[in-house]
């Protein structure tokens, strides 16, 4: 269309009947029948001029240049029309042909609208579900929490009197039971409150309240009806033990010290410092069990698991906050869900006979907002470092290696002596020797790791100590009487780690002066 509008225009054709030669031709004739018939007409009374044979051949003459001048308008005429004629043509088969696109772009966008449509609809359905199913278990805590104020009073009555008249273990044993019933209770308080965050911010606010009342008075009128504060190790310590098959292993079972290192085959903590957060220790104990949950289900997945792979927990303080972090093995958080993992209904599980209820994260969200603090997470990846190996024998002999650990392809991989070739899965060193001891030299660390008091006859294995909660490698040492082996495995760190900050009641008091 546009290459049409685009060519010249030429001026309408129109072909003129041969109307000058016509006349011409009849006069001629005229003039030559009546110098043929002299008879019919008196000749003396016309011109002399007319008579003459010269003046008929010039007469003759002008036909023909009248002839010629006809047919040379007509041929321009013919040649004009053809030319309309062309350009007709091309600007019908080209508005044929932008008729075609047309309808091709019009069926292409219209099943695109169609997809389009039904994207919508299905997300629409799906949100609809998931709100319809949040009010439905908002409507049913709601009216469990309504009828069963007097069960749980008559229960929470009953454990204290139990408590009261027995040992210290059973005692014990009833005080758990009587913090779980409470951990119930305030459960359905957040699951029938229309915002979450300020259901749990008002509470704050309360025991804020009560806490600065309780700094201010010093003797016994002072005291408070609920203990406004708790400690963080705690909470933490309570969102572990449903989950660990050895709280002993991981020190649960008696009280945490402010520092300390504990590990088992799903968990390895590392407790930097403890804090006094204010509020209900019970809304933190939702909020890490629920980071604690997701963690494990990502890093037991067969494609991410292996026999050193843990999840990772950090309690520590950061600029007078308290920080915890917990890091897993597992996929990478995608860029376009980086916005979305927080929403309520969206889960990123997707394997088979699973799919995540999209409600974890959102109430972690929800509640980190409540005690206004601040959550993120990031993808971590391989580290890429250098060790040098320094190995003594029983025999006496010394040896020495360089081991690099390189990501290759996202796999955690070694090449040993700057050896040429592709990386290797792992590094393995034989002896005809057992090994007494090992020293493993970081590039990035200052102090190297030793390893020693090994026995013949012995199998044992050693992880990278300068991160505790993520190493980086394992160090497998195989003694026999009369040799020995070794064996480096870089260990796969991809995975992601969040990491959570609250305000201390400390830091509380601080900002309040």
């Amino acid at each position: 269309m546009e290459s049409a509008r685009r060519q010249v225009k030429v001026k309408p054709a129109r072909i003129h009947y041969p109307w000058l030669s016509t006349l011409a031709a009849i006069t001629l004739i005229g003039w030559q029948f009546v110098l043929a018939n002299a008879a019919l007409l008196d000749l003396e009374r016309l011109p002399v001029a007319l008579l003459r044979q010269e003046n008929l051949l010039v007469g003759s003459a002008a036909l023909l240049l009248l002839v010629g001048f006809d047919v040379w308008r007509f041929v321009n005429a013919r040649r004009r029309c053809r030319e309309q004629l062309r350009q007709h043509q091309t600007q019908i088969s080209e508005l044929f042909d932008s008729k075609r696109e047309l309808g091709t772009r019009a069926r292409t966008f219209s099943d695109h609208a169609d997809k389009l449509k039904m994207f919508i609809s299905e997300r629409l359905l799906e949100y609809i579900e998931y709100d319809e199913k949040f009010l439905h278990f908002r409507n049913i805590a709601s009216e469990v929490r309504h009828n069963g104020v007097i069960s749980y009073d008559k229960a929470q009555t009953a454990l204290r009197q139990a408590q009261l008249g027995c040992g210290a273990d059973a005692g014990r044993q009833y005080q758990e039971a009587s913090d779980s019933l409470l951990y119930l209770w305030d459960l359905l308080d957040l699951s029938t409150t229309d915002n979450i965050a300020l259901h749990v911010t008002n509470q704050i606010y309360d025991c804020e309240e009560h806490y600065f009342q309780a700094l201010l008075n010093d003797d016994a009128s002072g005291a408070t009806p609920f203990k406004p504060t708790f400690m963080m190790s705690q909470a933490l310590r309570r969102a572990l033990l449903p989950i660990t098959e050895n709280p002993d292993a991981l020190g649960l079972n008696k009280d945490w010290p402010k520092r300390g290192e504990y590990g088992d085959d799903k968990f390895s903590i590392q407790l930097r410092s403890d804090s006094e957060m204010l509020g209900k220790e019970n809304h933190m104990v939702l909020l890490i069990e629920n980071l604690l949950n997701n963690a494990l289900f990502y890093s037991q997945q067969k494609e991410h698991k292996n026999r050193f792979s843990r999840v990772s927990i950090s309690l520590a303080q950061q600029d007078g906050d308290v920080e915890l972090r917990v890091y897993n093995r597992g996929p990478r958080i995608k860029e376009d869900e980086k916005d979305k993992i927080y929403q309520l209904g969206f889960s990123s599980r997707r394997i088979r006979e699973h799919h995540g209820k999209g409600l974890g994260l959102y109430f972690v969200d929800q509640i980190v907002r409540g005690f206004e603090g601040s959550i993120e997470f990031e993808n971590i990846d391989n580290r890429e470092d250098r060790l040098a190996l320094s190995i003594k024998l029983a025999n006496g002999e010394l040896h020495s290696s360089e081991v690099s650990i390189v990501d290759s392809m996202g796999k955690s991989m070694c090449r040993v002596d700057d050896a040429s070739g592709a990386p290797t899965k792992r590094g393995e060193w034989s002896f005809s020797a057992p090994v007494v001891s090992i020293e493993v030299a970081r590039r990035a660390a200052r102090k190297p790791q030793l390893i020693s008091g090994l026995g013949s006859n012995e199998a044992s294995t050693h992880l990278d100590t300068g991160d505790s909660l993520m190493p980086s490698w394992a160090l497998e040492i195989r003694n026999r009487k009369r040799s020995s082996k070794l064996v480096l495995q870089p260990l796969e760190l991809r995975g992601v780690a969040f990491t959570v900050r609250f305000p201390s009641a400390k830091s509380r008091l601080d900002n309040q002066d």
